[in-house]
C-alpha cells in the first residue's frame, strides 16, 4: 500500500505591469488549465504558474 500523497499545489497569477490582478491556487492539473485559459483570454498580459511548497501557508488575497 502506498502512502497518501497530497497533490502539488500551484499559484497562478495574471499580471498587469507590476501588479497582480488575479490569483488562483489549486492542484496542478486545475491550475494548468486555468493558466492556459488566462493566457488565451489576456494575450497581452503576463501569466505565471508557480509551485507552492508544501510547508508554506497561503495568505488571503482578498482586497483590503
Amino acid at each position: 500500500m502506498t502512502p497518501d500523497v497530497l497533490p502539488q499545489r500551484r499559484r497562478v497569477k495574471v499580471w498587469f505591469g507590476e501588479h497582480a490582478i488575479a490569483e488562483f491556487i489549486n492542484e496542478q492539473a486545475v491550475a494548468d488549465r486555468y493558466a492556459d485559459a488566462m493566457r488565451r483570454r489576456f494575450q497581452s498580459l503576463r501569466v505565471t504558474n508557480e509551485s507552492i511548497p508544501d510547508d508554506s501557508t497561503v495568505s488571503d488575497s482578498s482586497p483590503r
